[in-house]
């Protein structure tokens, strides 16, 4: 489940009325999924394995199409993960995001992060068969 499913349903509705959505529906095929990446705290059972150095990040990912979230530490500046990807069921028997949505977390991630190491969170990410598409709230 997303972490803030209003406001993700928010920013769609608004991006709907633009013209955004059709425009790449009718490019890439209708949205399949939504990611949002969002900021958190290392979870208290990852702390022992853990340590965030001077400017590293946890990173947060929460998709509409599972009850999972995967976190990684991440230096923006670096543009490097310090970590490797944990999953974190948000409800009893969840299912591990494949490794496709892995990779689409840290593509974005990469992707986001401006040169100079700076990013905005959240990221809103929609998600068709073909292709997907990122908005960053500045």
């Amino acid at each position: 489940m997303l972490a803030d499913k209003d406001t993700f349903d928010k920013i769609e509705k608004s991006l709907a009325k633009q013209g955004i959505i059709k425009d790449f529906e009718k490019e890439s095929g209708k949205i399949k999924a939504r990611m949002m990446i969002t900021l958190g705290e290392v979870p208290d059972e990852l702390r022992e394995q853990i340590t965030l150095e001077d400017g590293d990040h946890f990173f947060i990912g929460s998709f509409d199409i599972f009850d999972t979230s995967v976190g990684i530490v991440f230096n923006p500046k670096e543009k490097k993960a310090k970590s490797g990807v944990f999953v974190n069921g948000q409800v009893d028997g969840a299912a591990a995001p494949s490794n496709e949505w892995l990779e689409t977390f840290l593509r974005t991630l990469r992707n986001y992060v401006r040169a100079d190491g700076s990013f905005g969170v959240p990221m809103f990410t929609f998600c068709s068969k073909n292709d997907d598409f990122t908005i960053v709230p500045s």
